[in-house]
C-alpha cells in the first residue's frame, strides 16, 4: 500500500454547464512513502487538478484519494487535517505570504495545526527555515522586502513547518533564473534525504525532473500516459514529443547519435549519466578494429587528381582542336 493513492479518480471543471470539462478520467497511481516523484504534462494535461485533489483543495465527481490507505474525503468535516498532512506549495508561491514578518508567516501553518508551545514552535520556524534554505537573519524581516528567491523559500519554509506526510511543489522554480533554480531543487531533494517524507514535483522543466526524480508520472489530456522510472521515461523521447513535451536536451543528443547509427544508450538523462555513457562508447570504438581510411586518387606522376563527375565533360570534347 503507498502512503498516496488514487483509483479511479475523475474531476469535471463546469460539470452541467456548456463549458464542462473532463479535466481528469480514470486516473488511478501509487506513491510509496519516501519516493521522489516528477510530474509532467503539457497545458491543460490535469497535472495541476491532480495535486490540488491529492490535497483534498478539489473533490472527486468519482473515485477516491487514500492518504494512509484511508479516503481523505470519508469525513468531509475533517478534510481541512488532510491538508496538514498532504502540504501543497501552489506556483509562484510568494502570493501565498502575507504575514508582518516571515518568522510569523512560517508559524501559521504549525499553529493552526495546533503547535502552542513556544519553544517547539521556534523549534519548528527555524528548521523549516534551514530545510528552505532562508537564512535565519531574513525571519524578522517583512515578507515582502525579500527577493524572489527569497519569497519562494520563504513560501516553501511554511508548508515545510507543517511537518507533512507528502510536499507538493507545483512550478516552485518558476520564473527564477538558473542559480535561484538550482539553490530551490537542492534545498527540496535536501529535505527529503533528511526527512524521508514523499515529494511531488511539477514542473515544465525536464532537466530539473530528470535531476531529482525517481519516478515520473506523464500526464495527457487528464490520463495518465506514463509512471515508471525516471531513466525508463526518458527513453520515449518521440512520443513524449507528440503530446507536447520535450526530453532533456543531454537526451536528444543522444538519441540522435542513435539516428545516426552510433551504438549509443538513449535512457540517458542528466549530464554526469551521460558522461559515462560517452566515455564507455569511446572505449568500445577504440577497441573495435580498425578500418583503413580510403586513399586519395593519385595520378602517375604522384600528385591529386579530380575524379570525374558523371556530368564532366572532356576539355577538348566540342572544341577546338589544339
Amino acid at each position: 500500500m503507498g502512503i498516496i493513492e488514487t483509483h479511479d479518480l475523475r474531476f469535471v471543471y463546469g460539470k452541467g454547464t456548456p463549458f464542462e470539462k473532463v479535466a481528469l478520467d480514470d486516473v488511478s497511481i501509487s506513491i510509496e512513502q519516501g519516493e521522489f516523484i516528477g510530474v509532467i504534462g503539457h497545458t491543460g494535461s490535469g497535472k495541476s487538478t491532480l495535486v490540488q485533489l491529492l490535497n483534498g483543495l478539489l473533490r472527486p465527481a468519482s473515485g477516491e484519494v487514500l492518504l494512509g490507505g484511508n479516503d481523505i474525503w470519508a469525513k468531509p468535516k475533517k478534510i481541512r487535517n488532510v491538508r496538514f498532512e498532504v502540504g501543497l506549495v501552489f506556483q509562484y508561491p510568494e502570493y501565498q505570504l502575507f504575514e508582518e514578518t516571515v518568522y510569523k508567516d512560517i508559524a501559521f501553518g504549525p499553529t493552526n495545526k495546533g503547535i502552542k508551545d513556544k519553544e517547539e514552535l521556534d523549534r519548528i520556524i527555524r528548521t523549516a527555515a534551514e530545510f528552505a534554505g532562508l537564512k535565519e537573519s531574513l525571519l524578522e524581516k517583512s515578507p515582502f522586502d525579500l527577493s524572489g528567491g527569497e519569497k519562494r523559500r520563504a513560501a516553501i519554509a511554511g508548508v515545510i513547518a507543517m511537518q507533512p506526510k507528502v510536499l507538493i511543489l507545483d512550478e516552485p522554480t518558476a520564473g527564477l533564473d538558473p542559480k535561484g533554480r538550482d539553490r530551490i531543487l537542492d534545498r527540496i531533494r535536501a529535505y527529503r534525504e533528511k526527512t524521508g517524507s514523499t515529494v511531488l514535483l511539477v514542473s515544465h522543466s525536464m532537466e530539473d525532473i530528470a535531476r531529482v526524480a525517481d519516478r515520473v508520472l506523464v500526464m495527457n489530456h487528464g490520463k495518465v500516459e506514463m509512471f515508471d522510472q525516471t531513466k525508463n521515461i526518458f527513453k520515449h523521447g518521440e512520443r513524449l514529443a507528440e503530446i507536447g513535451l520535450r526530453v532533456p536536451q543531454v537526451t536528444q543528443v543522444f538519441l540522435e547519435l542513435k539516428r545516426l547509427g552510433a551504438d549509443v544508450r538513449t535512457d540517458v538523462y542528466t549530464m554526469e549519466f551521460a558522461k559515462g555513457v560517452a566515455m564507455d562508447f569511446l572505449k568500445r570504438t577504440e577497441a573495435a578494429p580498425g578500418i583503413p581510411a580510403e586513399k586519395p586518387a593519385v595520378s602517375p606522376a604522384g600528385t591529386l587528381r579530380e575524379e570525374a563527375r558523371p556530368d564532366d565533360t572532356d576539355a577538348t570534347e566540342g572544341g577546338d582542336a589544339q
